[in-house]
């Protein structure tokens, strides 16, 4: 289900009812039935994987627990590799055939490999993410190991960040599970001004740039001179609408909750420099590869040139976690490679000049970078990459007709703005200061999206993920 839709919203009408009427333990039960309910709308074949998973990681951990050194290490490494394991079947089997058929069509033109059919689970990344961190929390000793099954199926089954997070931590979200939850009046308007800013982001800003971007990109050699000038950030901008609508969303309905989860944006496209922008953009998948990957590598612990290898790795990983594809796997290369030239050039060159120009300079490129990066994703060959640089380096005056889709920009960069202002670290309407603000949010959101939003709902962009 999506969260702009009326079977959703219809749905969770009545389990937030009986939430709200509910001691913790019906909550929490109810949070499981919702959650699964939830989630096997799409396939119930993906609710038996989840589960399966829920059911392994549980007894696992509890195992893990019971045993110390040498044995409680290989345990560890057993339940990280099963859900590496579980990650790579269905999510890069066929990615894996295609590379070995490619490999091998080289030699043989001839040569054809067979290729099962294998589903996708929406979300796998996420919640496979989130038990291996439950894994190596426990392991390390930093958090309590779930008291119940139920508690840590509500874990993997939360089902506002279950199919494009945030990467939840098991020591935020377990106790916030095991212990009582008070939803307060501030809670709830705070809560829902917060969803209807999200589902605002999806549906009039997200989904009508996605059809702009769409429409352009059918054919990378018919593309107007410089046209990418304004497509890159459009889609962009689309892709921040719909990950950060989808974000806000989950806050917003775990604050109706009674639940506090952590921020994944901090306004990226106001960062100075390609790595800034990592821990501003999909924060908790970047602090997640930083914790897990890069600090376990050696970090930067030992010397710069390693360090650099380290970056690298991690967003090469970072660019495959998103997707099984080429196009991915060189995002991902691109990714690192902006961020090691920045930190080669702030230790050589940019680490001793200081003035605002380069600030604004760096935040252009910044942008700049990432939106030219974003057509990786739909890049299917060197071909389609040459005409891109060509357009890149081209320009036409007939582009001035092109800017009205700027106006989609505005909504974003007023709220990023009022908001990096007041310095807040995550997304508010402050409607518990002013509860005519909530009204009138309500009611110009409404409005709108009952005027504008496309008819077509599309799926939100991470979901592939």
């Amino acid at each position: 289900m999506l969260f702009n839709s009326i079977p959703f919203l219809i749905s969770f009408a009545v389990f937030y009812l009986i939430y709200l009427s509910s001691n913790r333990k019906i909550q929490n039960l109810s949070l499981f039935i919702f959650g699964l309910y939830f989630y096997t709308r799409f396939d119930w074949k993906m609710g038996i994987i989840l589960l399966l998973a829920v059911c392994f990681n549980f007894y696992l951990a509890k195992f893990l627990h019971k045993h110390e050194g040498s044995k409680r290490k290989k345990i560890l490494l057993m339940g990280v590799i099963a859900n590496l394991f579980l990650l790579a079947v269905f999510k890069y089997t066929l990615f894996l055939l295609g590379v070995f058929d490619d490999i091998m069509t080289s030699f043989d033109s001839s040569f054809s490999i067979w290729k099962p059919e294998i589903l996708l689970p929406v979300g796998v990344s996420f919640y496979t993410f989130h038990n291996i961190s439950y894994l190596v929390e426990l392991y390390n000793r930093k958090i309590e190991e779930a008291d119940s099954l139920l508690e840590f199926a509500i874990y993997d089954l939360f089902f506002p960040l279950l199919l494009a997070g945030p990467i939840e931590r098991p020591g935020s979200l377990l106790p916030q599970i095991k212990n009582p939850r008070v939803v307060t009046k501030i809670k709830f308007f705070s809560g829902i001004s917060l969803f209807l800013w999200g589902v605002f982001l999806k549906a009039n800003i997200a989904d009508p740039l996605a059809s702009y971007v769409d429409s352009k990109l059918v054919s990378y050699d018919s593309l107007n001179p410089g046209i990418l000038w304004i497509v890159s950030p459009a889609f962009a901008f689309q892709v921040y609408a719909d990950f950060f609508g989808y974000s806000v969303c989950a806050l917003g309905l775990s604050e109706m909750m009674g639940f506090n989860l952590m921020n994944n944006f901090h306004r990226p496209f106001f960062s100075t420099n390609p790595a800034m922008f990592w821990t501003r953009w999909h924060i908790s998948l970047s602090s997640w590869l930083r914790d897990y990957v890069y600090i376990p590598l050696g970090g930067n612990r030992s010397g710069f040139i390693q360090s650099n290898i380290n970056v690298m790795i991690v967003w090469i990983l970072g660019g495959l976690w998103h997707g099984a594809t080429y196009g991915y796997l060189v995002w991902g290369l691109y990714l690192g490679f902006c961020i090691v030239i920045y930190r080669l050039l702030d230790r050589f060159v940019l680490g001793k000049i200081d003035n605002k120009i380069l600030s604004i300079f760096g935040t252009l490129f910044t942008f700049f970078s990432f939106s030219f990066g974003l057509l990786l994703f739909r890049i299917s060959g060197t071909d389609d990459l040459v005409f891109v640089i060509k357009n890149i380096f081209s320009i036409d005056p007939k582009l001035i007709s092109e800017l009205w889709v700027l106006v989609y920009f505005l909504p974003i960069l007023v709220f990023d703005i009022w908001q990096e202002k007041i310095n807040t670290e995550k997304p508010s309407w402050f409607v518990n200061e002013n509860p005519l603000r909530f009204l009138i949010i309500f009611s110009v959101f409404f409005t709108w999206f009952s005027l504008f939003a496309p008819f077509a709902k599309q799926e939100f962009f991470y979901f592939q993920f």
